[in-house]
């Protein structure tokens, strides 16, 4: 969960170089920037539903929540190709928005694969004793995410009421739920992909919680927070002999272009049929992180 960071740092990167991709997205992200970090975050945000989880996720203790194990392990890419496909169609949500939520939703997944071996053997190497890995996991995905904000900011901004516009995942500012277009985007592509689909009231619960969250990171708790991320191990958990992790970040992010690319042309041909499909898979194939990538030598 606390990669949610990491994730709208890349979107942010995307979105300063959009010259490199195609138009449609390009010009979406100049646009509707707030949906491609909703997009982003969708993976992590079933984590900001309840007091419970909230804290579960603030601590780093718990198992990660349904709809956020599904959108991780269970056809990731199916899902982004259906709300593609919906927005190509011009259904349910406005054009600019719907590709910008596209391009955020395969920023998250092509970062996270490119991530996810580094990860992998950080956690067998970095555990502290008695640590579970879950807990080690969280404490090294959050300090890999505000080193990735300190490099690309000059601060971390932890702790500071800029990290909750770098948070805002919505137009309108404030506690509200996620509009009804977005939603049924959502829900058609999870119901397709998965097999199920959360709730409005869920999503809604969501995308509150987020904001509640981005508030208490904006606040002195969120240096408190900040403190939490292990800084006297933070450099050989982002740059050393063989991590690097803003240069993965920027390989997740060439990915991302390549995907998009071929998803530029399919929407400019309104065509998703099986050829243009493997194409896609091909770029990008299906399954969770640990499905399509080995870890690396630690």
């Amino acid at each position: 969960m606390p990669a949610f960071l990491t994730y709208l740092t890349a979107v942010e990167r995307l979105s300063a170089h959009v010259n490199s991709l195609p138009q449609e997205f390009s010009r979406a992200l100049g646009e509707d920037l707030e949906y491609a970090r909703f997009g982003a975050t969708l993976v992590e945000l079933p984590w900001f539903g309840g007091w419970k989880l909230g804290l579960d996720a603030w601590f780093g203790h718990g198992r990660a929540p349904t709809f956020a194990r599904l959108m991780r392990e269970r056809a990731p890419v199916s899902f982004g190709l259906k709300a593609a496909e919906l927005v190509s169609n011009g259904a349910l949500v406005g054009t600019e928005a719907g590709l910008a939520f596209v391009a955020g939703y395969f920023t998250q997944l092509c970062v996270s694969r490119v991530m996810e071996p580094l990860v992998q053997s950080l956690v067998v190497s970095h555990a502290k004793q008695g640590e579970s890995g879950s807990a080690a996991r969280h404490r090294i995905e959050w300090a890999q995410s505000l080193a990735l904000m300190q490099d690309l900011h000059g601060s971390p901004l932890v702790g500071t009421p800029a990290i909750r516009t770098k948070m805002q995942i919505r137009k309108a500012s404030g506690a509200k739920g996620v509009g009804r277009g977005l939603y049924e985007l959502m829900r058609v592509s999870s119901q397709e992909a998965f097999g199920d689909a959360p709730s409005k009231l869920e999503v809604d619960g969501w995308v509150r919680g987020m904001y509640l969250y981005a508030l208490a990171l904006g606040s002195p708790l969120g240096k408190l927070k900040a403190s939490m991320g292990g800084h006297l191990t933070a450099k050989e958990l982002y740059r050393g002999p063989g991590i690097d992790v803003f240069a993965s970040l920027d390989k997740g992010l060439d990915n991302t272009r390549d995907v998009l690319t071929v998803l530029g042309s399919m929407i400019r041909r309104n065509n998703f049929g099986s050829r243009s499909r493997f194409k896609l898979f091909e770029v990008c194939p299906e399954g969770s992180p640990e499905q399509v990538t080995k870890p690396q030598a630690a």
